[in-house]
């Protein structure tokens, strides 16, 4: 059974496709809480891998589909050994009183279920950060720092099944970073007990 949430520590976990806006909504939380956040997640580990021997952790494959090109991430042996220690970081952090946002691309339910072990000990917003292909495309495109066809690889795998037993939903098809960091800091403020990763614990 789930323990009452550190009253010290919360985290909020935004789940979704790369170019959905989760990074742009994470500083927008910063900006706008009047609590402090630390960001953390996938793209901070990526951050500290040597460049010239990236692949040596992850590989990028590219492909198509009927829906236009495609990105596949691969991780070898030692990137694998390097990510999945993400979740106990995390577990560390909330240890030393820090609110976290977690800026995630869960692709199984394994993952999620590794997140709900290392944090039952506190209270942590499970949000879907949805947009159309069509828009993610578009950014990927127009950025610099985006990979051509990530979330179209992404796009059939991270909202699926258990992954998508969310608290919150925000759509940035339409909506703007800061307006949907908005609308995540009201649903903190009125739910004291989030309740999807307590599910998690409970069907496990």
């Amino acid at each position: 059974m789930r323990v009452k949430g550190n009253e010290m520590s919360k985290i909020i976990f935004l789940n979704g496709c790369g170019s959905s806006g989760k990074s742009s909504i994470a500083k927008a939380i910063q900006h706008e809480s009047p609590e402090l956040w630390l960001t953390f997640g996938v793209d901070t580990f990526i951050d500290m891998l040597p460049v010239t021997k990236e692949e040596s952790y992850l590989t990028f494959i590219p492909g198509k589909n009927n829906r236009g090109p495609t990105m596949h991430v691969a991780l070898q042996p030692a990137g694998q050994e390097l990510f999945k220690t993400l979740p106990l970081v995390a577990e560390i952090l909330a240890d030393k009183g820090m609110n976290l946002i977690i800026d995630e691309v869960l692709l199984d339910e394994e993952c999620l279920k590794t997140y709900a072990k290392y944090l039952k000990k506190y209270t942590v917003y499970y949000i879907g950060v949805f947009c159309d292909l069509s828009v993610m495309q578009e950014r990927e495109r127009s950025r610099q720092d985006r990979c051509i066809g990530l979330s179209n690889d992404q796009i059939d795998r991270v909202h699926q099944g258990v992954l998508n037993s969310y608290d919150f939903k925000v759509d940035t098809s339409m909506t703007s970073p800061l307006d949907a960091a908005r609308s995540i800091l009201s649903f903190v403020l009125i739910t004291p007990m989030p309740k999807a990763f307590i599910s998690l614990e409970i069907s496990d």
